[in-house]
């Protein structure tokens, strides 16, 4: 047929099955953006008001729905915004197609308006070089049908990710005779554990005292769930989340340990550092997870050996040394390794009278009693802690919660049980400030039935808090959770916590009179018109919820709490080695004395 390299473009991703491209339209993509108005049947293309927004809509749409989403937005600064939202589908691991406008092929090296070409021609493809994991930059029509086909195998193959796809103005509207490949003709099967290895791994879970599961996010990304929790029951082995595997097992199961890490449970932390065999799955051992890497906090690699199954042979043992490395995709490995552990121990073990889940029992009633008097107090202003238990009151046990990063993502990591793959979506390795909002309103459009619940603080609704806009024009009905303290709070903390009182630096809002700032957020959302209210009293966000859900419409809820992190220095639980610590002996070891360590 005869096709302009726009409407190949948009002919190919119908036959992919994509339904949804965010965007923001230039001068760059306008013939781009024609060619998807004779497939406006098939793919729907929404509006940003930022190209990060746009980004972190098609990221969330893919999270809820599993299926590829689109980003197509124009050249130079346009192109350039979108770079934190595809950083943060690459960390995360989210395929995503971003399709920028491009130099025409004939003007490249002339420097035209938006072009970057200081060092090398057209380069914007290398500033997004590290954040994708192929990108395309074709010369002519006929490459378009081989780099269309490669963009979605690349997305799609081993451990998935974004791809770039910058495409000159004038090869966007030039037309010419083109047999596009169908997608079916280069099917991919999961890759599938070494069977020695699997065997292996079997004898050595099988002799374990006391055996740990850190679930990561492959275990999600594989649909493996179900298969890790069958061989945890199997074997009567207790579950930690990384925040990208939270959700792989329900947070009411009674092997579930709690989360792990710097920022994670003194019940997970205990499991993990306990532990004489640790099987990681789909987990790369970020510092976050890992304490920094710091024997004896979370995990101990002098006395736990480490089975770790990842599709990236890159991740098995960078962080930590393996006893038994496999490669290969979570859900086939996990079944793999579940039928060689029945073929030695046919019956699944008692868990009733295993002590290690008797110690696991106490060890979550202390947690718990630990976070009762944040969750449970009626102090004004409210503590995020409250605000979290209120809300997970009124979230459906199947709704979909979207986190920001800094301290609701810290404090609902923890305080925030779901009970499902797909229901908690956040900005995990790079934890982008920004991300929630934008997230949500893509989320929310990859599962229309399903609620969801946007929680962020008011430094991160600055930030992309006009993607309400979005959601207003498409009367989008999710509901935003703006937890407004003033400030960046979680960075204040950190900053007292490692420089000492009085030492912080622009991390809380102020006026320059000194006075607090806080913005009138609920002002700001009725202003774009999205229907919002302010609440004050911990016992008035629940009903506050109850009545946005109830209401249909986009809806903001601004609670209003503490300034200060309330858990300053009362329960260390985990280890983040940063900026003075890292460097500086004598404060290093007075830091660690502080924190128990």
């Amino acid at each position: 047929m005869k096709y302009t390299g726009g409407q190949a473009v948009a002919a190919h991703l119908v036959n992919e099955g994509v339904t949804h491209m965010f965007g923001i339209p230039g001068h760059g993509n306008t013939a781009l953006l024609d060619a998807f108005v004779e497939v406006q049947d098939k793919i729907t293309v929404l509006p940003a008001m930022h190209e990060q927004g746009a980004s972190h809509m098609a990221d969330g749409f893919f999270r809820s729905s599993g299926t590829i989403a689109a980003c197509c937005v124009t050249i130079g600064p346009g192109a350039t915004n979108t770079l934190t939202g595809v950083a943060t589908a690459f960390a995360d691991s989210m395929p995503q197609l971003l399709i920028t406008g491009g130099v025409h092929t004939y003007m490249v090296g002339r420097g035209i308006l938006q072009e970057i070409n200081r060092t090398h021609d057209a380069a914007f493809p290398r500033m997004a070089e590290p954040v994708v994991k192929r990108w395309w930059q074709p010369s002519s029509l006929q490459q378009f049908p081989l780099m269309l086909d490669q963009a979605f195998r690349s997305m799609r193959e081993g451990r998935r990710g974004p791809v770039l796809l910058d495409i000159p103005q004038d090869l966007q509207a030039e037309e010419a005779e083109l047999e596009l490949i169908a997608p079916q003709a280069h099917p991919t099967a999961p890759p599938r554990g070494d069977a020695e290895s699997i065997e292996r791994a079997a004898q050595l879970l099988l002799s374990a005292e006391r055996p740990v599961i850190v679930a990561g996010g492959g275990v999600i990304a594989a649909g493996a769930s179900a298969q890790m929790v069958a061989l945890a029951e199997h074997l009567g082995v207790p579950v930690t989340v990384s925040f990208m595997g939270k959700g792989a097992i329900a947070e009411d199961h009674v092997l579930y340990a709690e989360p792990c890490g710097d920022m994670g449970s003194s019940s997970g932390n205990a499991m993990t550092r306990e532990a004489d065999v640790v099987l990681a799955i789909g987990c790369k051992f970020s510092d976050r997870i890992a304490s920094s890497y710091k024997d004896g906090v979370t995990f101990d690699s002098r006395s736990t050996q480490f089975i770790q199954i990842d599709i990236d042979p890159f991740e098995i043992g960078r962080n930590y040394p393996v006893k038994v490395g496999i490669i290969g995709d979570a859900a086939s490995v996990l079944a793999d390794l579940l039928t060689a552990v029945t073929e030695h121990r046919a019956e699944p073990v008692d868990l009733a009278g295993l002590d290690r889940l008797t110690r696991l029992q106490q060890l979550k009633a202390q947690w718990y009693e630990h976070l009762a008097p944040m969750r449970t107090t009626d102090r004004t202003p409210m503590t995020i802690s409250r605000v979290l238990v209120e809300a997970r009151k009124v979230l459906p046990r199947n709704g979909i919660l979207v986190t920001d990063s800094s301290n609701p993502q810290n404090q609902a990591y923890n305080e925030f049980p779901v009970y499902g793959p797909g229901t908690h979506i956040t900005a995990g390795g790079f934890s982008g400030i920004g991300f929630a909002i934008p997230a949500a309103i893509g989320a929310k459009l990859g599962a229309p039935e399903t609620p969801v619940l946007c929680l962020c603080g008011d430094g991160s609704f600055l930030q992309t808090g006009q993607e309400l806009a979005v959601a207003a024009m498409l009367d989008l009905p999710v509901v935003f959770l703006i937890v407004n303290n003033g400030g960046w709070e979680a960075i204040k903390n950190l900053q007292l916590n490692l420089f000492g009182a009085d030492r912080e630096m622009i991390s809380g809002f102020r006026y320059a009179n000194g006075n607090p700032y806080q913005a009138d957020l609920t002002a700001f959302a009725r202003s774009l018109g999205v229907q919002a209210e302010r609440v004050e009293d911990p016992r008035a966000v629940g009903p506050a919820l109850r009545r946005a859900f109830a209401s249909g419409k986009p809806t903001v809820v601004e609670a209003l709490v503490a300034r200060d992190y309330p858990y300053s220095g009362q329960h260390p639980t985990g280890w983040w080695d940063i900026t003075v610590p890292a460097y500086l002996g004598e404060q290093r070891t007075a830091y660690e004395t502080k924190r128990g360590f």
